[in-house]
């Protein structure tokens, strides 16, 4: 093995170091600048926001969860018009950043409020994120990979960055590990799971040890013709397929589109002499959607560069693939592909925190007293196990207990977003992007209390923190 010699210079001192600057990583920062700390944001790419704007994934969900479409539309979709906190899990910072999309009208809602999903235009939410961390304070670096850090016993000191200057060493009293995939807490020593554990299968959430969620990614079209592909599923009642996390019917879909409302639904298209339903998603552009279906996803290992390529190559090819398949189903036959995301990677590692969250925790709705959010995203890994396959769903949200972004073996770090301590049931509701920000938000906040304390994370006063979340417009 060979050893290099790096020479690194000093870049700064912060009270809070965020690392990645994805869906949590953000919410955190935003929330720890205005909670009064000095903040920097670190992150890989030229952009922010990670599955929000360059992933194309939307911002969901901000809904309690309601199997039964007409209840559904009744008791969930239709308050959003008159009482809205009533049926949002969500509020805080992921509700105003937007409420600032849907105002302008960079992003649809429902109703002028969040719903189940707010789809928006990318170079625009990325505009709005870029003022929203300037006007709280924080120092942005992009392009900038964290590749080191320096630890004295059970705290970090500093992290190590490298971009185009070289090597820098920023030191930092509070660090947030919000990069997906645990990069800090890896090489603090966290210890994590890679994938699926032996816990998740005899939970019932994994077949097989290692197993990951698969890569996949969604695109931006141009060319839909809704109200000529409205008429076709009418009268083709059978290539109609109600979304299982959006629970919406075809009248349903048609009235929110003609509002200028978010609408979700899935066409099932003609695929390989199959019928594949393939997912649309309606974008402020009133001809522009969003699309997922058959070959833009396949299984890999986010944590190999070989995989990844393998998985980019392949969820580049298969957009193109698909819309010429869709071609074929009337309103879609001028579809042009306007922007086809990187590989999106859902799953990697898992640390293991101070609580690690189940999926009979999330099914249940259990509460917690370190609770600092909600979430109403189903589960999206399956098949569920039997016993928790048959919960009623109706009028349904989960608890975020802190304890799950807490480590046990370093001080001063935070980890939040999708590498957070659960099982692979428990994370297949978990890592949806309001979630993430509801995360985010969290651990900003709840490093700035710990700077102001000048304690340990573990050791925040969850009172206050729980306080402070409230007066920011948080739904604990």
């Amino acid at each position: 093995m060979s050893t290099y010699s790096i020479q690194a210079k000093k870049y700064g001192e912060y009270d809070v170091a965020v690392c990645g600057g994805g869906t949590a990583g953000v919410a955190a920062a935003i929330a720890a600048a205005r909670g009064g700390a000095k903040t920097i944001l670190i992150e890989r790419t030229f952009s922010v926001g990670g599955m929000l704007t360059i992933g194309e994934a939307g911002i969901t969900k901000f809904t309690e969860h309601c199997r039964d479409v007409d209840k559904y539309k009744s008791e969930v979709l239709d308050r959003l018009a008159h009482d809205a906190r009533r049926v949002q899990v969500a509020g805080g910072i992921p509700h105003e950043f937007a409420l600032r999309l849907i105002g302008s009208g960079a992003g649809l809602g429902t109703h002028g409020e969040t719903g189940s999903y707010v789809f928006s235009d990318h170079y625009l939410t990325q505009l709005t994120l870029f003022d929203m961390l300037e006007e709280a304070g924080v120092t942005l670096l992009l392009d900038s990979h964290v590749c080191g850090i320096r630890q004295e016993g059970e705290a970090i000191r500093s992290i190590l960055i490298h971009n185009k200057e070289g090597f820098s060493e920023i030191d930092a009293a509070q660090i947030i590990d919000a990069t997906g995939d645990a990069d800090v807490a890896a090489m603090a020593g966290v210890p994590f799971r890679r994938g699926a554990s032996e816990e998740d299968i005899a939970e019932g959430g994994s077949e097989r040890v290692g197993q990951m969620q698969s890569f996949g990614t969604m695109y931006r079209v141009r060319g839909v013709d809704f109200e000529r592909l409205f008429t076709y599923l009418r009268e083709n009642p059978d290539r109609f397929v109600q979304h299982e996390f959006g629970v919406m019917s075809l009248d349903d879909v048609i009235a929110s589109y003609r509002r200028g409302d978010m609408c979700v639904f899935r066409v099932r298209a003609d695929i390989d002499g199959k019928r594949r339903p393939v997912q649309v998603y309606n974008l402020p552009a009133r001809d522009e959607a969003i699309l997922l279906g058959n070959w833009c996803g396949m299984p890999g290992d986010g944590l190999d560069a070989a995989s990844l390529t393998r998985g980019q190559i392949t969820c580049q090819r298969g957009p193109m693939r698909l819309t010429e398949a869709l071609r074929a189903v009337p309103g879609m036959e001028r579809l042009e592909i306007l922007y086809v995301p990187d590989v999106g990677v859902r799953e990697t590692r898992h640390i293991d925190g101070v609580y690690r969250l189940t999926g009979a925790d999330v099914l249940s709705g259990r509460d917690f007293a370190d609770s600092i959010g909600c979430g109403g995203h189903p589960i999206d890994i399956g098949p569920l196990p039997p016993e928790l396959e048959h919960v009623d769903l109706n009028h349904w949200r989960f608890h975020i207990p802190f304890r799950i972004m807490v480590t046990k073996q370093t001080r001063n770090l935070l980890v939040t977003g999708r590498c957070v301590s659960a099982t692979r049931l428990a994370f297949g509701a978990l890592r949806p992007t309001v979630q993430c920000m509801v995360m985010g938000e969290a651990a900003g906040t709840a490093a700035t209390l710990a700077v102001s304390c000048g304690c340990a994370a573990a050791e925040v006063d969850i009172s206050r923190l729980r306080e402070l979340l409230l007066q920011n417009g948080a739904i604990l």
